[in-house]
């Protein structure tokens, strides 16, 4: 019984901590583009401004309720994650379809990026799996490359499956990550220092990893500075 009582105790302490946890990242991470947006919309109600002038202020205000939505989203499903609130329904399913359905909402971002995606798919693979979030983890590796990949470059993603495993592999050609950073990318809000992309918000991956480790997968990466950056998914068979 003592042991019993101690261990709901520790659950209970825990749970307490991720709910802080929780609540100091969405604060910190909504402050500064609230604080933005309550500025210019001052700006707007208080000041006679131009036409030009208070259409790029709505403009800023718009990409900054986009950051907001896309962050409390993530956030809340990060959230469920681990407090295991989501159930992954793993179904046996063609995981090409998947990988598939992942570029396809990225078409439009890579094309603007001017980013081609490549898939090699070695034949038709079925694998069991939730579509709909293994689908999301893929989406933000890959729109991670295309952020962080020049005009010209490569996303060049392929499937492998043998009696030991199934691994997916996503490859691009982009700026590449430092030693120093590598080891701390799938952590929420890490932002690698020598990053050019201010507006990364640093949760895409961490997301991925979870949802990749809720299929009982596991995920690693390797990067050269200037040559680019390869993730290697695997789920062991």
């Amino acid at each position: 019984m003592r042991e019993i009582i101690r261990s709901n105790l520790s659950d209970l302490r825990r749970e307490k901590q991720f709910l802080v946890d929780l609540l100091s990242d969405i604060s910190h991470q909504l402050k500064t583009p609230l604080s933005s947006v309550i500025l210019y919309n001052d700006i707007m109600v208080t000041k006679q401004l131009p036409q030009n002038q208070r259409e790029a202020f709505l403009l800023n205000n718009q990409n900054q309720l986009e950051k907001m939505n896309w962050l409390i989203k993530n956030l809340l499903k990060l959230a469920k994650l681990d407090a295991k609130a989501i159930e992954i329904v793993k179904e046996k399913q063609s995981l090409n379809e998947t990988v598939q359905d992942a570029i396809d909402a990225l078409e439009i971002k890579a094309y603007d990026a001017e980013v081609v995606i490549t898939f090699k798919e070695n034949g038709e693979i079925v694998f069991h799996h939730d579509r709909l979030w293994l689908e999301e983890a893929l989406i933000n590796i890959i729109k991670n490359g295309i952020e962080h990949t020049p005009a010209g470059g490569t996303i060049d993603l392929e499937l492998l499956e043998n009696p030991l495993y199934t691994r997916i592999i996503i490859k691009d050609t982009g700026e590449g990550i430092s030693e120093v950073d590598l080891p701390n990318i799938f952590k929420r809000f890490y932002k690698a220092k020598a990053s050019k992309k201010s507006e990364s918000i640093g949760i895409g991956l961490a997301l991925s990893k979870s949802i990749i480790e809720a299929h009982n997968g596991m995920i690693d990466v390797r990067s050269e500075i200037g040559v680019g950056t390869k993730f290697i998914i695997t789920f062991i068979s």
